[in-house]
């Protein structure tokens, strides 16, 4: 079946060919038509299934470019998918004039996003909570919106964004359609779905089978500058006879290569840049085992043959899930057991997701291997390799008869003198020293007394402690920082723990797998309409993992006459009379008080503290 055949109008289709889309897949083929006739649609389907034109298509017949308002709103539940979308949305209303769309999405800034609905945008993809705030703002209007779509509404409700989902379709037109996308059918999404949808046509495809389960799967958290040393340390450990390593660059390809021959071992590279023969014979040599490892680009790699890979090492990710699945099925061929191991960085959590969710495994994550660790592994490895050699036959050199000496004595020399003359000095890398993001916990007197939450610092099994510069003293609670860190920082259900509001600062306790993305994406936020730093605790010096300030009791402090910055009780008295009297702090700034009467200034926000 084709395009045409699908009842999509022209300028569509111009667009479709422009592309280069041929055949539509599965979910394109049975879903566009329903859409196109205005029926609501639940479809189940793997990411990268080409559900997008399968929304997309509809969503754009169903826009009159005459109405300069919104009329398609779609969620998505990150920024880069919802970017994403969009760009996919230009591409096909290349020829639909007066048709355009925007990404909605937090952590931006709102001037290009309300700049565009003011012009008269009819196709928004979004966030929840960015498009919540902006519905109820009343700069996005829902009274054109004629279609609803939801994509991968699975992980949006994993995110926490249910409730935001259902404060924006209570804002919806009643009369619209609805298309909802997911890859797993859950009872949280039958009852979205009987919540947001009508009668909807259920439209299933099957997953194939991307890996092969022989294949192992493995991440390490490492920083860039670390990852030739750790490369290293796999072909120390002997994790890898003969592998693959590919990287997105010509240039770290060099760098790779580079570093791996100063060390001594047997590379070669493999990438755009070489002419054809030289390609040739670095694959034959490759081939009859003359190379340990092959670095090479995604491109270079295309029809490499090779049977016998053993490990495939992803030194950097590939954007495309696609890429991924192409660079791992080198690997783990014709019935044979294969590894795949992946370098990741802070900036790299969210690519690892989209991943994961796309070839439908959660891979395995490894603690960068020790020296002490590699050494172990060197000395059994050699004792092995001298095992394989004895034999009966085997006669003690005529240099060696003539010596005086203790047989074992001797062999621990010569055993020595091997280890030397075949390892490699290890560089140290930061990976080397204790992580910050593995804190055990801490145990209660009582070995048997279970210690209750709240009272211990460390409610989840692992965890790391995010500092952020606001607490009381803003009127911050819990739930707000927690619906920032699941709305905005998009931190999977349950990875939120404990949350300890201070007076100036809250303590927030998080898995370790999503602190990264959560200090990335909030280092600078907002949140009750005060802007905040969120970081990893450094925690105080003295005195370990405990906080540093104390919780904020009001009556405590009052009776000991402490100020918020720890003045005397003199000023504190001033404050609340002056407070009773219904001064304001900026009434007093300009009678030219005493600067440090001003204990109620807010240094987080720069603006006097909000009370109740």
């Amino acid at each position: 079946m084709s395009f045409s055949e699908l009842g999509i109008c022209p300028e569509i289709l111009e667009a479709i060919e422009v592309l280069g889309f041929e055949t539509p897949s599965p979910i394109q083929e049975r879903a566009i038509p329903p859409a196109l006739n205005g029926a609501d649609i639940l479809g189940l389907s793997h990411t990268g299934s080409g559900k997008t034109l399968a929304f997309s298509i509809p969503a754009l017949e169903s826009i009159d470019p005459a109405v300069r308002a919104v009329q398609v709103l779609c969620l998505a539940p990150t920024r880069e998918l919802a970017v994403q979308i969009c760009r996919e949305v230009d591409k096909l209303a290349l020829f639909l004039d007066g048709v355009s769309a925007v990404p909605i999405y937090g952590g931006a800034s709102f001037g290009p996003q309300l700049a565009a609905l003011k012009r008269g945008v009819q196709f928004v993809v979004g966030t929840p909570g960015r498009v919540i705030d902006l519905m109820e703002q009343g700069e996005l209007k829902a009274d054109h919106i004629s279609m609803l779509i939801l994509d991968e509404a699975d992980e949006m409700l994993d995110m926490g964004f249910q409730e935001d989902i259902e404060r924006i379709v209570a804002l919806l037109p009643e009369e619209r359609q609805t298309l909802l996308f997911s890859a797993t059918m859950s009872p949280a999404i039958r009852k979205l779905v009987d919540m947001v949808a009508e009668d909807p046509q259920v439209i299933e495809i099957e997953r194939p089978q991307l890996t092969v389960p022989t294949c192992e799967q493995l991440v390490y958290e490492v920083v860039f500058s670390s990852r030739i040393e750790v490369l290293s340390r796999l072909i120390e450990m002997g994790r890898m006879k003969r592998g693959l390593v590919f990287a997105n660059t010509k240039r770290v390809v060099d760098d790779i290569v580079d570093g791996l021959l100063a060390r001594g071992y047997a590379v070669d590279r493999l990438h755009g840049d070489m002419p054809q023969t030289l390609r040739e014979r670095v694959m034959d040599s490759f081939r009859k085992g003359n190379l340990t490892v092959l670095v090479a680009t995604d491109i270079a790699a295309r029809g490499l043959d090779i049977d016998d890979v053993d490990t495939v090492v992803n030194f950097e990710l590939p954007r495309d899930p696609e890429d991924y699945v192409h660079r791992i099925g080198r690997t783990a061929r014709a019935g044979r057991k294969g590894r795949a191991v992946s370098f990741i960085g802070r900036r790299d959590f969210s690519l690892l997701g989209r991943l994961e969710r796309f070839v439908g495994v959660r891979m395995q994550r490894e603690k960068v291997m020790t020296g002490a660790q590699v050494e172990e592994v060197r000395r059994e490895s050699l004792v092995d390799e001298i095992l394989e050699r004895a034999t009966a036959e085997n006669e003690l050199p005529e240099e060696l008869s003539a010596i005086d000496m203790p047989v074992e004595q001797l062999l621990s020399a010569m055993f020595n003198l091997l280890v030397a003359k075949t390892s490699r000095e290890l560089q140290p890398i930061p990976e080397d020293r204790p992580s910050k993001f593995s804190r055990p916990n801490r145990v209660a007197d009582d070995d048997t007394a279970p210690v209750e939450k709240g009272n211990d610092w460390s409610s989840l099994q692992q965890s790391v402690t995010l500092f952020m510069n606001g607490g009381k003293l803003l009127g911050l609670r819990p739930k707000d920082i927690a619906g920032l860190f699941y709305n905005e920082g998009g931190a999977p259900k349950g990875s939120v723990g404990d949350i300890r509001l201070f007076l100036k600062h809250s303590l927030i306790e998080v898995t370790p797998e999503i602190a990264p993305q959560l200090i990335e994406r909030l280092g600078t936020c907002q949140i009750c309409g005060y802007e905040v730093n969120v970081r990893e605790d450094k925690g105080r010096p003295d005195a370990g993992n405990a906080p540093y300030e104390r919780e904020y009791r009001p009556r405590e402090r009052e009776r000991r006459g402490a100020t918020y910055g720890g003045r005397g009780n003199t000023n504190f008295k001033r404050e609340r009379e002056r407070e009773e009297r219904g001064s304001s702090f900026r009434d007093r700034r300009n009678r030219g008080g005493d600067r440090n009467e001003h204990v109620f200034y807010d240094k987080f926000s720069r603006r006097p503290r909000r009370r109740d």
